[in-house]
């Protein structure tokens, strides 16, 4: 599978940071992948949230430039 270069190491089961741009609440969310899959060229990540409220809903999926491996992953 391809991922774009900043996440090229990224795996299912990682910490992973969603962008507030992609989630809509104005803020990142802490999320886990579930799942990583190339459709029509790009990357999907499916998440489930780790601190999920009631905007947010469980998780969800999204485009892999929305996605950053978490500070503590990163250490």
């Amino acid at each position: 599978m391809l991922h774009n270069q900043k996440n090229n190491d990224m795996k299912e089961g990682d910490l992973i940071l969603v962008s507030a741009e992609a989630t809509g609440l104005g803020k990142p969310m802490e999320a886990i992948i579930d799942k990583i899959e190339t459709f029509m060229g790009q990357t999907l990540v499916t998440v489930t949230y780790t601190q999920p409220n009631a905007l947010s809903g469980f998780g969800g999926c999204f485009v892999d430039s929305h996605i950053t491996l978490s500070e503590e992953k990163a250490k």
